[in-house]
């Protein structure tokens, strides 16, 4: 197996030229200076296609080195006929990064064409010949993964997003296209169209039909068809930020740089030529294989397209990419960075409870309640980090199945979230929200429930806990007039009281909390009685 850095050199195994290195940085203190290592993490990231080797160092957010595989000898996008060939290069990989010195190393992989049941043995298969367990990544995390690096690493990002600015992203089975404004995030859209099956399309229909330009631009318009409605004609322009387009990327962004940017009129001299050139033009022109070429035209048409739907006035090609989003997370988790991750599954989850017109008002409060209950809570639960912010996700999105049917509103809630993945959450994740969702009223957790007994047990418990808050926090807005805005916990003994402040009639509440507090008991048996005390005007 060869590899390639990202100027395209082959580096031959064993990486020769870095045996034994350490590599170092200065470090003050009072004795005077001494020498530690730097903070670097090997990210290899598999996709159906290739793998890549990120050796980064998490102090600074910066790349000592990337290496890609060559593309695997299977071109049909098939993980499973292509094993040996993986194994061979994440091993080739881990020397790589043993002779950087680099002691943490973990593996992902693009999840979009396997189920959950083949992506476990793919994975079993990966560690026997490796040692390395992989983690999973879904549609939602890598839109999540790339938006995260793109917001972080694009120079002048912050100045970009004052106005609107579109980040496209052209993934294996979908694209993603992202809204920024006012340097926030606003939404994420997907379009069904995958590199795994629009350069099957180009191919037949070159052998099918005189004009596939004309066809492939209606087949790429009507995937675009739901999103007609979200933007009407703007007259004010905006930009649009090109990520994993690889013939462009190659083609046009200098060495040691990590973005092109392109005006529209050399856009459209490009999409000109590019669309009446013949195969052979446009492998030379990108320097491009026989078996990328079939995508070259499918996505220009489509990004053509976008850009007048968005009205784009700049185009910005980018090679960031999903591992600098790995990487950015791991400098966060680890202390390094201070950012705020969660703004973007939580603005998603806004966004769902706004489509299905649930109210904003009832959603704070619960989402208020619920995170004092968890946080007052901690030394019985056991629940972490991650777990709080699935807690305010379900807080958020929990009544959208008001928007069906009001009666046994919380099982549409939980069909429409199996059927609609938040942005930066995995397939458990969206799962546990789900159910959480499920139960956060009168339907109870049962091991006789068809889809709660699917759901790991790890899961299931998970599930059983934050449901069980999410019911108290819930009773306490049970008229959704928000009469309660402030409440204390005192645990004693096997008894909780909550105390609630509030001057109106909370009778309903107090009702509600009465009904719905048997979950809670259940689960970590703790009795929940709730007290209302008088606020001082």
């Amino acid at each position: 197996m060869f590899f390639k850095n990202k100027e395209g050199q082959n580096l031959h195994n064993l990486f020769f030229i870095n045996f034994n290195m350490v590599v170092k940085i200065k470090y003050r203190r009072k004795s005077g200076v001494i020498l530690v290592p730097m903070k670097l993490f090997g990210i290899i990231y598999m996709t159906p296609r290739r793998i890549q080797l990120s050796i980064i160092d998490l102090k600074k957010l910066t790349k000592i080195e990337d290496v890609f595989s060559n593309n695997f000898s299977n071109k049909n996008f098939q993980y499973d006929q292509n094993v040996e060939e993986i194994a061979s290069a994440i091993n080739g990989y881990l020397q790589i990064a043993k002779d950087y010195g680099v002691k943490n190393v973990k593996l992902w992989g693009n999840q979009q064409q396997l189920n959950t049941i083949s992506a476990r043995y793919l994975g079993e298969q990966i560690y026997i010949r490796t040692g390395l367990h992989i983690e999973w990544l879904s549609t939602s995390q890598l839109t999540y993964y790339k938006a995260t690096a793109v917001t972080v690493h694009l120079d002048n990002f912050e100045k970009l997003s004052l106005m609107s600015t579109y980040l496209l992203s052209l993934g294996i089975e979908r694209a993603s296209l992202s809204h920024f404004n006012e340097q926030k995030f606003i939404s994420t859209w997907n379009i069904d169209l995958g590199s795994s099956h629009v350069g099957e399309i180009s191919k037949a229909l070159k052998l099918s039909t005189n004009d596939p330009v004309e066809v492939i631009e209606d087949y790429i318009g009507s995937k675009l068809e739901h999103l007609h409605h979200v933007f009407p004609y703007n007259k004010e322009g905006s930009n649009l930020v090109l990520q994993d387009a690889y013939a462009l990327a190659q083609k046009f962004i200098p060495a040691n740089r990590s973005s092109y940017t392109m005006n529209i009129d050399e856009f459209e001299g490009i999409y000109a030529t590019v669309i009446k050139s013949s195969d052979q033009y446009l492998m030379d022109f990108f320097d491009v294989g026989e078996n990328d070429i079939g995508r070259i035209i499918p996505y220009f048409i489509l990004i053509n397209k976008i850009i007048k739907m968005i009205n784009a006035q700049k185009i910005i090609i980018t090679n960031i990419a999903v591992s600098d989003g790995l990487a950015i997370e791991r400098a966060a988790k680890i202390g390094l960075m201070h950012l705020d991750l969660d703004g973007m599954i939580l603005t998603s989850a806004e966004n769902l409870a706004s489509r299905y017109l649930t109210s904003h008002t009832h959603r704070q409060t619960v989402s208020k309640l619920a995170l004092h209950l968890f946080d007052q809570l901690k030394r019985i639960h056991h629940l972490g980090k991650r777990e709080r912010l699935l807690l305010n996700v379900a807080c958020i999105v929990d009544d959208i199945g008001n928007y069906i049917n009001q009666q046994q509103h919380y099982r549409h809630s939980a069909y429409i979230l199996e059927a609609t993945r938040l942005i930066g959450l995995s397939n458990d994740e969206n799962q546990i929200i789900a159910e959480v969702s499920r139960y956060h009223s009168n339907e109870s957790p049962e091991t006789d429930q068809p889809h709660f007994q699917k759901l790991e047990p790890t899961i299931q418990m998970n599930v059983a806990k934050l449901s069980a808050i999410l019911r108290l926090a819930d009773a306490l807005d049970d008229s959704r007039e928000q009469k309660i805005k402030r409440i204390s916990v005192s645990l004693r003994g096997s008894t909780m009281f909550i105390y609630a402040y509030s001057n109106q009639n909370i009778a309903l509440e107090a009702w509600s909390f009465e009904n719905k507090s048997a979950l809670f008991k259940e689960v970590f048996g703790i009795h929940p009685i709730l007290k209302q005390r008088r606020r001082q005007k």
